[in-house]
């Protein structure tokens, strides 16, 4: 994801890709799909990151998403 992209629209190309992977049989459980997710976000997103995976032994992708669409990232000061 690049810089000022919005999550949401993130998450429309992350799910479109999915959905091409699932359509060649290619598996991807709830887990993988999450971290697949979060490691595509820029460098704004990492204290939010961070948080979500403070106390945590597993995250789904609904969890994720729902969290960073309630959270803005943090502007980098030029």
């Amino acid at each position: 994801m690049k810089e000022g992209i919005a999550v949401l629209e993130h998450l429309n190309f992350f799910n479109k890709i999915i959905s091409k992977l699932l359509a060649v049989d290619v598996k991807i459980n709830k887990k993988d799909k999450a971290l697949i997710f979060l490691n595509s976000l820029p460098e704004s997103y990492d204290h939010i990151v961070t948080i979500m995976f403070y106390g945590k032994k597993t995250l789904i992708l609904e969890e994720v998403t729902a969290t960073l669409l309630l959270n803005k990232p943090r502007k980098r000061p030029n």
